[in-house]
C-alpha cells in the first residue's frame, strides 16, 4: 500500500512539474521572449534542421514543427506554444497562393519554395501581379 501511495505522489509531482514547465514556457513567449526561449530550447535542433530558414515571423517554428519527430520534447513543446498564430497565417498564406497562382507561375516558378522566397518573389514583381493578387497581397500581414 505504502508504494501504491508513494507511486501515486510520484505521478501527481510528475504532473505538476510538467505544468508548471508549460506554464512558465507559455507565459515567457506571451511577454515578448518567444526568440530567446525558442533559441535557448532549440538552439541544436536550429543549427541542425533550420539553419538555411530565413528567421522572422514564425518561420523557424514551422521549420521545427515539420521536424518534430526528430527534435527533442522540450524543443517540440517551445515551438508548439510559439506557433500560437501559426495556423491563422497558412491559411491566408494558402488562400493568397490560389489567388496568386497564375502569377506564381508567371513570375516565380523557377525559385525554389521555402524559406519565404516564393513571397519575396511575389513582393518584388507586386508592380505586374493581377489586381487580385496584388489585393490579396495587401490584404496579408507581412511576413
Amino acid at each position: 500500500m505504502a508504494n501504491t501511495v508513494r507511486s501515486q505522489y510520484k505521478a501527481a509531482f510528475t504532473c505538476i512539474c510538467a505544468l508548471a514547465f508549460v506554464a512558465s514556457t507559455a507565459s515567457s513567449l506571451s511577454a515578448g521572449g518567444a526568440v530567446a526561449t525558442l533559441t535557448n530550447d532549440c538552439s541544436k535542433e536550429i543549427r541542425t534542421y533550420c539553419s538555411k530558414v530565413t528567421p522572422g515571423n514564425s518561420r523557424i517554428v514551422a521549420c521545427l514543427i515539420a521536424y518534430e519527430d526528430r527534435i527533442s520534447p522540450r524543443c517540440r513543446l517551445t515551438a508548439y506554444l510559439a506557433s500560437g498564430n501559426l495556423n491563422s497565417r497558412l491559411k491566408q498564406l494558402n488562400a493568397m497562393s490560389k489567388t496568386c497562382s497564375s502569377d506564381i507561375l508567371q513570375y516565380c516558378s523557377q525559385v525554389p519554395p521555402g524559406g519565404g522566397r516564393i513571397y519575396d518573389c511575389i513582393k518584388k514583381n507586386r508592380a505586374t501581379l493581377t489586381d487580385d493578387c496584388r489585393a490579396g497581397l495587401s490584404a496579408l500581414p507581412s511576413l
